[in-house]
This record gives C-alpha cells, structure tokens and sequence, in this order.
C-alpha cells in the first residue's frame, strides 16, 4: 500500500498576494488579480488590434503580475546586492519562498535532517531577464551597431566602440558578479547553497505540469527512503515579451483579455507570474515530530498524450491515463472527491478535453444533481505556467485544512459544449463550507495539470483528520463584518457594559476588529437564559462598531424602548425571542431561490 505523504508547510508569491495568508485570502475573497502591466514595464507600441495583418505584436496585455510584491533584500539571505543585479529574479525570490515555507513546516533555522533534504523546482526555460541581459549585452548591441555602421559609415572604429560602452551602460550588470544568477538551473542549487540543504537539487522542465511532476519524484523518492525531506514548488517570476509573443502565435490568449475557464465565452488564457513551494514529509514521521499537516497525498499519476494531432493539441487519452494511474495506484475510488483543481486555461480546446477526460474517469451523473466541484485558481491569478500546479496543490490543501470550498471567478454560463449536466461536476463559484456527510471516507480534492508537449500530472489529496475541529487556527480569514455581542444581568447593568466598551473604543484605534469580536463574544459561548439582556451589533470596522454602540446606548436610555432592530445591524430585545421554547431555523430562499 502506498505510504502517505504529509503536506507540513507552504508559502507562495502570487499576483495580489505576497504570502500564503493573502493568497488564501484573495481567493476566498474572490481577489480577481489580472491586471494591466505595472507601469512602465513595456513600451506601449507593442500592443496591437487582433484585426491587424502583422502577427509579431501582443494583443493581449493583461496578465497577473508580481509587480511591487516582488521585492527582495539580498542582505536578508547573506546575498551581495551587486549579485542579485541584473540576474534572474526567479533565484531571488525562490530563495526568499523557500526559506518561508520552511519556517511554516517549523524549521526558520532550517531542518535537522539537513543532509537528508531535497530541493526540486518545476522551472521553465523560457527566455527571461537575466537571459535578456545577456543577449542585449552580446546580440543586440552588435547587431545595433551594425546598423549604425550601414546608416552612418562615417563612423570611425573609436566612435563605435564609445557607443558600445554607452549602450552597455544602459544595461544591467553583465560580470563575473551576476553571472551566476543568469543561469536558470541554478536556482535550486541556490536554495540549497543558502539553506545548507544537502539531498538531491534541481530543476524540472515539463511546461505547465512542471510543479506537480517535481513533486511526483519527491513522492517516490520518499517512499523509497532517499531522502526525509522535500521541498518542492514551483518559479515563474517575470513574463517578458518574447513569451506573450510567442503564446499570440500560438492563438492561446484570450482576445477580451479576460480568462473564463468553463465559461461559453472563454477564448483563451491569461498568462501569470508567481511561485509555490510546499514541504513534504513522510505521514509518520510528521506524526512522530508533531508536526501540523495541512493535507496528505495518497497517490499522483503522470502521463504523456503519446501520438496526438499535435504535440502542442491536448489528448483526451492522455490525460485520461494520467487519472487512472492516479486512483488505481491507490485504490480510492473517483466518487469520494469532492473537489477537483482543475488545470483550466479557458483554451476552448483545453477546457472541454479536461472535462471529458474527468467525466471518463468519474463516470456520469447519478440522479439529478451533481457531487463534485469543479474549479480553478486560474480564474483568480491567470496561468504560471511550471508554477501552474504548486498554485493549485496549495489551494487545494488550504481548502481542504479549513473546509472550505473556494469559488471560481468569471463563469456566467458553462460552455455548453462541456456537457457539465451530464457529468457530476458543478461550477463552484461562490466560497462555501464543505459540508461533508460521510463517515467512512474523509474530504478528498484532486488537482490536474497539462503541460504542452502532452505531459499530464493529477495528485490525490486528503484532509488531515485534527483531533479538535476547532483548532484550525493558521491563516485566519478577514471577513467583511463582526459580530460583538454585549451581555448584562440587567438592561442598567448592560448599558454599564457599553459605556465601558465606549471607553475602550475611544482609548484605541489600532486592534483588529476580529479580535475585539473574539473577545467579547468568547465571555458567554452558550445563552444564560437566566439573564438574557443582550445587545447584538454588525460592525464593519471599529469606528462603524463606535457609532452604532453610541446610537444604541441613547435607544437604551429610554425605559419605554423595547426593541432595537435596525437595518444596519443592531439589535436588542427586552423579551428575548424563544425562551422556554424550541427553536427552530428557517430557510425560505429568495425571489427566484
């Protein structure tokens, strides 16, 4: 039987969220982060109408951008700054996620099975900054100055050499310095470099699969005891031009700049930058050092799509096989997942190849209503590419930790073409608890991911069943309101309570309102129904908490006032409602509901 492997930390940069809280966050929130370019990243005259006859030109510039998030301090990890100039800031950045996801699985000093650690990234070798500073610094400047020399031959030998000198100025760095961090394989070797992590590092190029291959091997090398720890992700830091260029050529962008994986309307992707690493630890020994475990993977199944149309065209038999060998190899059967990651680019041809080979696997829909949800981050943050997975595996873990399912972004009305009614899946779009009614099978999401050249990854997650439900404590959520509850023996003994929280309020403005809520609210978790007087107030922040306790405390003072219920979220009954007799919850729906 095949061992499981624990999930024990992780940390992330996406576009809108610098860490994992805000990623979770941003999702639950249903944070859309595709946006225009940061400012001044490209020149505005290589966009272009779709119509036009040239074909060399973006005509899609919106993206999910890093931007201002991605900021490093070389002295932070004992990097000299002229190094880090120029260069790839995949290494810099992978070094910083790295050092955070294992401070999350409880090593910020770096783990004590140091020599027994691997490092393995899904990285792309597509062209990138540091990549574009070499060739400026050697290609470009030649070929400049060849033109230069066929327009002005008047030029002496001298004169073009101090525009050889002046153009390399304008450049980044390009010395023995930087070098180093111009080499892309390099930026696992850097981690584990910066990190002293001695087991196996190196990167894995299988397109947008690239993170959940990496961590296919991490899973098997596990089992087989080659090492006790693995750190694997994903890093796709910056999108230059050459890259959205070439995904045009290929006709993969969707033309309204806007990705609606699922939708009737999608007509393409929207390429992303960020990264993801997650540390995995075999189950037992996670149990053995306490550690906390977000999620288990029971079992990953990888496949090619072998002879296709095209090895670019996605294969519905490839993918297909790479679910099989998934839930054979572990005897789970499809119909216990409640949640599958989809990989969802919003390609016409991807989407609904995706959803046929799922429906193969899952089988169709018994009765009238679908049980398994359906969606993807991609909706949310656009296509990372080899950091595709790692996005998704860590949204999925999340998810499964806080029993939640997240939404899905920018589906008005499935494509039709899907055949969704016939399948048991169902387009989650709004965050909901995870109801889970089985207690012979715990809650279980799958994550897909498809690279070009037909390379096809799915992972098989589990939650990780916590002694107390309650105590899920990590990342909490920010929702828009609280709740504060006021409690007194005597209406004058509840207005002394909200004089004395007046006090509070005037005395300090820098608390968050969540833990003001807490705090109150935790004095009394069950009704004395012995001395019910309570005020109940909705607050969105402590200055709206402020005024609504002020307004409330002037109804109070008036002994002929019985009743508070405003609109806006006050509440206070001199009678309480249902004492001495049952209650009772009813859910009449609304309008068309």
């Amino acid at each position: 039987m095949n061992q499981d492997i624990a999930i024990i930390g992780m940390a992330c940069m996406f576009p809108g969220a610098p860490n994992l809280a805000a990623f979770w966050q941003n999702i639950v929130s249903k944070v859309d982060a595709i946006t225009d370019p940061p400012p001044d990243a490209w020149d505005s005259d290589i966009f272009y109408d779709p119509s036009s006859q040239e074909n060399d030109r973006v005509y899609c510039k919106k993206g999910g951008y890093l931007g201002p998030l991605a900021y490093f301090n070389p002295l932070e990890h004992g990097v000299m700054p002229r190094a880090a100039e120029g260069g790839e800031p995949d290494q810099w950045l992978a070094l910083q996620v790295a050092r955070d996801a294992l401070a999350d699985a409880g090593y910020p000093d770096g783990p004590k099975e140091r020599h027994r650690t691997a490092v393995i990234l899904g990285k792309g070798t597509y062209i990138n900054r540091g990549n574009l500073t070499m060739v400026q610094h050697s290609l470009m400047v030649d070929q400049t100055l060849q033109v230069l020399k066929t327009i002005h031959p008047e030029l002496t030998e001298e004169e073009l050499q101090l525009i050889r000198r002046d153009l390399k100025r304008n450049l980044p760095p390009f010395n023995a310095e930087t070098a180093g961090a111009m080499v892309p394989n390099i930026v696992a070797g850097r981690i584990a470099n910066r990190l002293d992590l001695m087991g196996p590092s190196y990167t894995v190029d299988a397109a947008c699969a690239s993170s959940l291959v990496a961590a296919d091997i991490a899973v098997r090398d596990l089992r087989n005891r080659e090492y006790d720890l693995a750190l694997v992700g994903g890093v796709q830091v910056t999108t230059p031009i050459p890259i959205l260029t070439l995904f045009c050529q290929l006709k993969a962008l969707s033309f309204g700049e806007q990705i609606r994986p699922f939708d009737k309307d999608a007509d393409g992707t929207i390429l992303s930058e960020g990264l993801g690493m997650a540390v995995l630890k075999r189950r037992e020994d996670a149990e053995r050092d306490g550690d906390r475990i977000y999620a288990v993977i029971k079992g990953m199944g990888v496949a090619s799509d072998g002879r296709a149309m095209s090895v670019l065209a996605p294969r519905v038999d490839g993918e297909e096989l790479a679910l099989r060998r998934a839930y054979e190899q572990t005897g789970i059967s499809p119909r216990t997942i409640g949640l599958i990651e989809a990989h969802g680019t919003a390609t016409i041809v991807g989407d609904a190849t995706e959803v046929e080979a799922l429906t193969r696997v899952f089988g169709g829909r018994d009765g009238n209503m679908p049980w398994c949800a359906l969606g993807t981050v991609k909706s949310m943050i656009g296509h990372t590419m080899p950091a595709a997975g790692i996005a998704g595996l860590i949204k999925a873990a999340l998810a499964l930790h806080h029993k939640v399912l997240p939404p899905t972004l920018n589906v008005d009305q499935p494509n039709p073409r899907l055949e969704l009614e016939k399948s048991p899946f169902y387009i989650n779009t709004e965050p909901r608890p995870w109801i889970h009614g089985s207690t012979e099978t715990p809650r279980r999401a799958g994550v897909n991911t498809f690279g070009f050249g037909g390379i096809n990854a799915h992972v098989i997650l589990e939650e990780y069943p916590l002694p107390d439900e309650t105590s899920v404590q990590s990342h909490q959520l920010h929702w828009d309101t609280e709740v504060c509850i006021l409690q007194g023996e005597s209406r004058a003994d509840l207005i002394r309570q909200g004089e004395r929280l007046q006090c509070f309020l005037q005395a300090t403005h820098n608390i968050p309102l969540k833990d003001l809520a807490y705090t109150l609210n935790i004095q009394f978790p069950i009704p004395n129904l012995q001395s019910p007087t309570r005020l109940a107030i909705v607050a969105s922040s402590l200055q709206d908490l402020a005024q609504k306790l002020d307004r409330a405390l002037e109804r109070l003072d008036d002994p002929a006032c019985r009743k508070i219920k405003m609109r806006d979220g006050v509440y206070f009954f001199e009678e309480p409602l249902g004492r001495g007799g049952k209650l009772a919850f009813l859910f009449p729906g609304e309008g068309s509901q």
